[in-house]
């Protein structure tokens, strides 16, 4: 009989305990704080623009000895470029793999002239690298909003040749393939935009240039070979809106 009334007893003290508990109030714990994602967020559909410069190598060799004294020659051209771009990103982390397609015009224009200290000679080569695109890959780190990345992939150039001697003059243009490599950077300034910066070297195939002269009546070839060194900047605008 003791012993059940102790129980008892026990019980009760416990019940009320946890009545009087019950009444005290609730401490606020708060909203959940915000936790900032390790990198910038650079994933997903984006289209932009750019702007730069260009520095073209045009190497041009006489085949057929059209121009009088000399065989092959190497012009160097500088001029501005600008155009659009758009691609896709797929990012895991801190670390990202995208694809990107561009377009840009180009005015890297170049001339040799075949002894240009002789009064009355006119034989010149002009050649202009008129425009180009690419179709590159892209893969990268990110630090903190800051993107940096190495890319390659396919090319293709427009580029237009004129060879003149006295007043016969002839006039080419073509679209070449080739490839392209280069690195760059991208920084993430607010959550849908980006400000880029990036060099390619672009190398597009051989190809050649055929005419007929009625003036020194024969048949002609140039073998032509390209590259191309662009800078520039860009915007680009990420569809996927993402933190900072």
């Amino acid at each position: 009989m003791k012993k059940l009334f102790l129980a008892t007893t026990a019980l009760v003290a416990l019940a009320a305990g946890s009545a009087a508990a019950a009444d005290l109030p609730v401490a606020y714990k708060g909203p959940a704080p915000v936790v900032r994602p390790a990198c910038a967020q650079f994933g997903g559909f984006y289209i932009g623009a750019n702007v730069g410069a260009g520095y073209a190598t045009a190497h041009r060799n006489d085949d057929d000895g059209y121009f009088v004294d000399n065989a092959g020659q190497t012009t160097y051209g500088t001029g501005w470029n600008g155009g659009v771009q758009g691609g896709y990103n797929w990012q895991r982390g801190c670390t990202l793999f995208g694809v990107e397609i561009d377009w840009s015009w180009g005015s890297a224009k170049s001339t040799f002239n075949d002894n240009p200290n002789v009064i009355g000679n006119v034989e010149s080569l002009d050649s202009n690298l008129k425009s180009f695109g690419t179709a590159r890959t892209r893969t990268g780190i990110i630090v903190d909003d800051v993107m940096l990345y190495v890319t390659g992939g396919f090319a293709w150039a427009n580029v237009s040749n004129t060879y003149t001697v006295d007043l016969e003059q002839f006039s080419f243009s073509s679209n070449r393939w080739g490839w392209t490599v280069g690195a760059g950077s991208e920084w993430k300034f607010a959550s849908n935009w980006s400000l880029k910066s990036e060099v390619l070297y672009i190398n597009v195939k051989q190809y050649q240039d055929n005419f007929f002269s009625p003036v020194q009546n024969g048949n002609f070839r140039f073998t032509n070979n390209d590259s191309a060194v662009v800078a520039r900047m860009g915007v680009n605008y990420i569809f996927s809106a993402s933190p900072y």
